[in-house]
């Protein structure tokens, strides 16, 4: 999913403390409101390894903000590169604390930021707002990245790829999101200088949409994808056209979060790479490649 030596690709951030989602008090988007948690969805779960966090209200109705199962991903000191840590100077409860900060954030706003299909913000005012996430070098490395390049392509979080809008129906926009870690190792950063403890989080998160919706997504261009027509799905992509609406879509990569010497609670770098699909593979509809090692940034 990430082929790397150091962190992948484009550029996310983190939560928990810093994270300014950790509180179920969403702030990436002045024009979203949120209030007590969910009240507005007939179900409470389950969803994966996501629960209830609060209610959003935007422009495009309402839906129910995700946090982090504290009991979805356990610390496994299998998936720890130890040796790596001790070449770089970094603990076993480096890596237990880096896990934390990394999960919710991938959770909480790499996957469910109110900018995932709202794009009433800019990039940059959506970074301004959760930059508290990042440590002090980490803001002032990506905030030019995310002005030039944008968040989706810096790798900040997920965005621009699903419809807009998503479901507004009280209950959470992604109907079940998978996370795991399944590495934890150490590098040096971009400079070749400076250590980095590296948290790997693979993801997989289901969205429900209808067909016509599906259709709408893969022939818009705004990302620089390849011109499809609706004939053209006719013919490779059938399914989109028998009126059943139960392919939906599938969002499936990894965030790399990056935490240097003593910034457990601060990300210092971040990656992301993931692919867009109808939940029968048939159509792949966006894809997100990362940089193979963070020296390359």
């Amino acid at each position: 999913m990430l082929a790397l030596a150091g962190c992948a690709g484009a550029s996310p951030g983190t939560g928990s403390t810093a994270d300014p989602v950790a509180s179920a008090t969403p702030t990436t988007d002045p024009s979203s409101t949120p209030v007590a948690a969910c009240p507005e969805s007939d179900s409470q779960g389950p969803w994966g390894d996501v629960i209830a966090a609060a209610q959003v209200t935007d422009a495009a109705g309402s839906y129910c903000r995700t946090a982090i199962d504290p009991a979805a991903v356990p610390f496994d000191d299998a998936v720890v590169d130890l040796d790596s840590l001790t070449t770089y100077g970094f603990t076993i409860d480096d890596a237990r604390a880096a896990q934390q900060v990394a999960v919710a954030y991938v959770a909480e706003q790499g996957l469910d930021s109110t900018r995932l299909d709202d794009y009433s913000v800019t990039d940059s005012a959506w970074f301004d707002t959760a930059k508290d996430a990042f440590s002090p070098a980490a803001q002032a490395r990506f905030a030019p990245l995310v002005e030039s390049d944008g968040l989706r392509d810096t790798g900040v979080i997920v965005t621009q790829s699903l419809p807009t809008p998503l479901a507004r129906d009280g209950g959470p926009r992604a109907g079940s999101t998978d996370i795991q870690v399944d590495k934890i190792f150490a590098t040096l950063d971009v400079d070749q200088v400076t250590p980095l403890l590296v948290v790997r989080v693979p993801f997989r998160a289901a969205y429900p949409a209808t067909d016509a919706t599906i259709v709408d997504t893969a022939i818009r261009d705004e990302r620089g994808t390849a011109t499809l027509t609706e004939d053209t799905l006719r013919t490779t992509a059938p399914s989109l056209f028998d009126g059943s609406d139960e392919e939906g879509l599938l969002l499936t990569g990894s965030f790399n979060v990056g935490f240097g010497t003593g910034e457990m609670t601060a990300i210092a770098y971040i990656g992301a790479a993931w692919t867009l699909a109808t939940g029968d593979g048939a159509l792949q509809i966006d894809t997100v490649q990362p940089e193979v090692d963070p020296s390359q940034r």
